[in-house]
């Protein structure tokens, strides 16, 4: 009964190391479409079997290297302006983090930090999971962040803050995964129906909670891709328990709304946006941004895309 009980625990690992191997191939390959362009790729192949081809019928290298270059040129012109799409990006990205998810699921660490000493070459090749806005409005806005980032809004009252920060979870929630929005300052109030209404899409990913204070919160943020906190000051979450909450949800991005006092600084301590990687200040319905993925930039806050029939 024993060999029977071992013999069915060892073909589940395996079943399981089956799916872990075949998740982590169609996660790399994904991540290489992402990585480079349909035009180079085609320029590589393209290349390379016109080098191979040249060197069967015609012995001399030179010839040979020609011929791949010719090939490569076709090849690229080809296929230049078929790139992947935003659309096609973000979709791709969902499959990614699906893939991610279920790695978790069966006992993966997908995202590890580096410890020691590391090589200035080591370090430029390294690459680190991460969200692919593209060049639509949020990437050109804030570039394409690192898994389990932390954003802070900030900006004096009816200035814009909720609202952004509600279009950009209704865009988290339509591209990259689940989304929860803290409502703890607003609550479930009819102002914050109107504001769904109005500035948000999704009906599926998006979710809503009144939570307040640390405890609440840590228990209920568990499986979420992104959590939204609006406000920091009503939850009364302090520098150190926000810093835990990251801690604990590593794979988790946070984006964490500040109230000011009237000359724009942070309530409180100024630890909140050292601690953070990107910084977002509401003035007057514009949105500006300093961060670690992009250079500065600006973008409007009330401006609502166009719909494409």
């Amino acid at each position: 009964m024993e060999e029977q009980i071992e013999d069915f625990t060892e073909q589940i690992e395996d079943e399981s190391q089956v799916e872990i191997n075949q998740l982590e191939s169609e996660i790399n390959q994904l991540e290489n479409s992402l990585k480079y362009p349909m035009a180079l790729k085609s320029a590589i192949g393209s290349g390379l079997l016109g080098y191979v081809l040249t060197k069967r019928f015609v012995p001399n290298s030179d010839v040979a290297i020609l011929g791949s270059l010719a090939s490569a040129y076709l090849g690229y012109n080809f296929t230049r302006g078929r790139d992947l799409t935003n659309e096609q990006k973000h979709s791709i990205n969902e499959e990614i983090q699906a893939r991610k998810k279920r790695l978790r699921s069966l006992g993966v660490e997908i995202k590890a930090d580096e410890t020691g000493v590391l090589s200035a070459e080591e370090i430029e090749n390294m690459d680190y999971a991460k969200y692919i806005f593209g060049n639509d409005k949020y990437g050109n806005f804030m570039g394409d962040p690192a898994v389990g980032f932390h954003a802070i809004v900030y900006g004096l009252p009816k200035g814009g803050k909720s609202i952004w920060s509600m279009q950009f979870a209704d865009y988290l929630a339509n591209h990259f995964g689940n989304v929860l929005y803290i409502a703890s300052e607003e609550g479930f109030k009819g102002t914050i129906k109107d504001k769904i209404v109005e500035w948000t899409t999704n009906r599926q990913n998006l979710k809503f909670g009144n939570f307040t204070g640390y405890e609440e919160i840590k228990e209920n943020i568990d499986g979420y891709d992104f959590v939204f906190i609006d406000s920091l000051d009503f939850a009364k979450i302090s520098v150190e328990e926000m810093e835990e909450l990251k801690a604990e949800n590593p794979n988790t991005s946070f984006v964490t709304i500040k109230q000011v006092t009237k000359d724009g600084k942070f309530r409180g301590s100024q630890e909140y946006a050292h601690n953070c990687d990107i910084i977002i200040e509401i003035i007057d319905g514009v949105a500006n941004q300093k961060g670690r993925y992009n250079p500065e930039a600006q973008m409007l806050v009330f401006e609502k895309e166009e719909i494409e029939e």
